[in-house]
């Protein structure tokens, strides 16, 4: 008797993974977006401030921004692409343990690369991998990041997306994902959050621009080399900004400046990943779907056996 009913489990199992499997749908939310607060001042892990557009600080100074969200559902793991001036600031620190650990059944799983990074692109993510699940709805900081000062200038401080292969589509960029994996604020299907964005300017040594800015991600694209015979090609990457967007509330802030870097050598004091290929979030949320699915049949079949004739 017990062999026959844990065998009828198994079609059931199946039937869940398939679900996991199967492509996800993207869901779009009111009021979504994503940012950059170039001042955290007012900001908690699950409410926001005024959202300031850029800062002045001077060279040496070591400082936060915040990366938010605003009016997100069911949020279980994200993924965002920091741009900066790496000859400006660099990422020295950050903590990712805010908005998704607010709630009391918290697990948050910090995917992020290694720090520092002074190579003008960083990459953040995290998922919340508590069990039962703990999703999160509402606005505040998914992340807040420590960077120093280290040359005068104006630095960007951006959501970015990025075309690897330079074929006009994007190949990275941010990721939100609900609890069934299913892409969050995607309407367009390509697997990335379509916006808007918000983001932001860091002045070193000097004052603010005025005005407003637009409020579009900028798009890195790496330009195809032409070497010289026997010369090893470097590889620059563009920004390129999108089209921009109506300026609303909160205050957006400015597009990225040309001439972010790729990400520097990680730290090896440092307990983020090294990875750099994108859909992490997408991954992790079949994985770790499909490593519930394992545990929770076997405590089923452990429990059928202990209950049998």
């Amino acid at each position: 008797m017990k062999t026959i009913v844990a065998t009828a489990a198994l079609p059931a199992l199946l039937a869940i993974a398939a679900a996991i499997w199967a492509p996800a749908v993207g869901t779009g939310q009111q009021g979504l977006s994503i940012g950059v607060d170039a001042d955290p001042a007012g900001n908690t892990a699950t409410s926001l401030g005024p959202i300031d557009p850029c800062v002045r600080i001077d060279k040496g100074d070591s400082f936060d921004v915040d990366l938010f969200v605003t009016n997100v559902d069911d949020l279980f793991a994200w993924e965002i692409y920091f741009s900066f001036d790496g000859d400006v600031v660099n990422v020295t620190d950050r903590d990712v343990k805010l908005f998704q650990a607010a709630n009391a059944n918290s697990d948050v799983f910090d995917a992020s690369e290694s720090l520092p990074s002074g190579g003008g692109l960083y990459r953040l993510g995290a998922a919340d991998i508590a069990q039962p699940p703990s999703p999160d709805s509402g606005s505040g900081v998914l992340a807040r990041l420590t960077l120093e000062a280290v040359g005068a200038g104006l630095s960007p401080a951006t959501v970015t997306t990025l075309d690897v292969n330079n074929d006009g589509k994007i190949d990275l960029g941010p990721q939100l994902s609900s609890t069934r994996g299913q892409p969050v604020g995607d309407a367009d299907g390509d697997g990335f959050f379509d916006g808007p964005f918000f983001n932001a300017q860091i002045a070193v040594g000097r004052d603010c621009p005025s005005g407003p800015a637009p409020t579009a991600a900028p798009t890195l694209t790496v330009p195809a080399p032409s070497p010289t015979e026997g010369s090893t090609p470097t590889v620059t990457p563009t920004v390129i900004p999108t089209s921009t967007a109506e300026t609303a509330s909160p205050t957006p802030g400015s597009t990225a400046s040309p001439g972010p870097q790729p990400s520097s050598t990680p730290s090896a004091e440092d307990d983020g990943t090294d990875w750099t290929s994108g859909g992490f979030i997408v991954a992790y949320v079949v994985i770790g779907g499909m490593a519930a699915l394992l545990l929770g049949g076997g405590a089923f079949l452990a429990t059928t056996r202990r209950r049998g004739p």
